[in-house]
């Protein structure tokens, strides 16, 4: 009886984690492609988490709170509500409490968000048939940029007078960073949004997305989904900021 050579089935293939974490930044084609294939979701969330909450400690206890607060309310018009000294404390150790939640929760938090939304857009719209899962792993790992952001946060935190630590902008990759501190809250939020590392992860987003459902998900049709997930995001996030501020 000759040899029968016998292929081994796609569910077998290896799944390295860790490669795929950086596989996406350098390499996301490929990365995605074995994604789409065997997704996992759990490792790129676990190393977010792990980042985020090392991150948002150096905020927590690095950042000058009291300014922070105190300008947030000028720039409001609410100057007259600025707190005594013992409601100013009260208020400091909620916006730390703040951050350690965040960067606990967060990251999962925003995955499982944005993998809903995502999977309603394609199912719905495009009848691409996508399994939760799949999306949730897709937009796992096109978060990377944002871990990438945040080492660097790190270790700008690390060495940067906390005086001048401003939370909404601790690195200077968006307009944001360039708007001073005595804009409207609303044209800070919105050039907050305006930032290469948001952009670097739509485009993986695109790549991600496309590899799901080559045929339903073509390259065009990944462009206007996730356009059209961060115009929509922005505006709520300006037109909220504005009405309540």
């Amino acid at each position: 009886m000759g040899d029968v050579a016998v292929q081994a089935p796609e569910s077998s293939e290896r799944v390295n984690s860790i490669g795929r974490i950086f596989g996406v930044l350098f390499s996301p084609q490929a990365t995605f492609q074995s994604i789409a294939r065997k997704p996992t979701w759990l490792a790129p969330i676990l190393f977010l988490t792990l980042i985020s909450l090392g991150m948002n400690h150096l905020l927590a206890t690095r950042v000058d709170w009291r300014s922070y607060i105190q300008t947030q309310l000028e720039k409001t018009g609410r100057a007259d509500q600025i707190p005594n000294e013992q409601a100013m404390n009260r208020v400091v150790q909620v916006q730390k409490y703040i951050r350690y939640v965040r960067g606990i929760v967060g990251d999962l938090f925003a995955a499982l968000f944005g993998a809903a939304i995502y999977l309603g857009i394609f199912n719905l719209l495009v009848g691409a048939d996508l399994k939760f899962k799949s999306v949730l792993a897709v937009v796992s790992f096109t978060m990377m940029p944002t871990a990438v952001k945040e080492l660097l946060g790190i270790g700008i935190l690390f060495f940067k007078d906390p005086s001048t630590v401003n939370p909404d902008n601790f690195i200077a990759s968006g307009l944001g960073a360039f708007l001073g501190s005595n804009v409207p809250n609303w044209v800070m939020v919105l050039g907050v949004t305006v930032d290469l590392f948001i952009y670097w992860g739509m485009i993986l987003s695109v790549i991600g997305f496309h590899a799901l459902n080559p045929k339903k998900i073509p390259t065009k049709t990944a462009i206007a989904a996730v356009v059209g997930v961060y115009v929509v995001s922005v505006l709520l996030a300006v037109g909220l900021t504005a009405a309540f501020s």
